[in-house]
């Protein structure tokens, strides 16, 4: 097993805590929450995910940070469940975190 920093293990319960926002509200979906970082270690955005069908929590953080003038470009995300990659209701959140460089 591989340790993990004490800001990476902050940050991650941070997106859990996100998470925790969504109960009752995503179902049947799961609670995600996302922090994101800008290249310089700046808080860039934050989002949870929505109810079913609407934006996921990386999609939400996305949309934090632009609203804010936040530059992803080279910045690090921590989610509390892996991106999804699939095609469904919404398009994969993998691809718009890859899009947001």
């Amino acid at each position: 097993m591989v340790a993990i920093s004490a800001q990476d293990e902050a940050l991650l319960l941070q997106a859990v805590a996100l998470a925790e926002q969504s109960i009752g509200l995503s179902d049947p979906n799961p609670r995600v929450g996302c922090v994101l970082h800008s290249a310089d270690g700046s808080q860039a955005g934050v989002g949870f995910t929505q109810q079913a069908g609407g934006p996921h929590a990386e999609v939400m953080a996305m949309r934090d940070a632009a609203s804010a003038g936040r530059s992803l470009a080279g910045g690090t995300a921590w989610v509390s469940l892996e991106p999804c990659a699939h095609h469904g209701r919404t398009p994969p959140c993998a691809d718009a975190l890859i899009a947001a460089g």
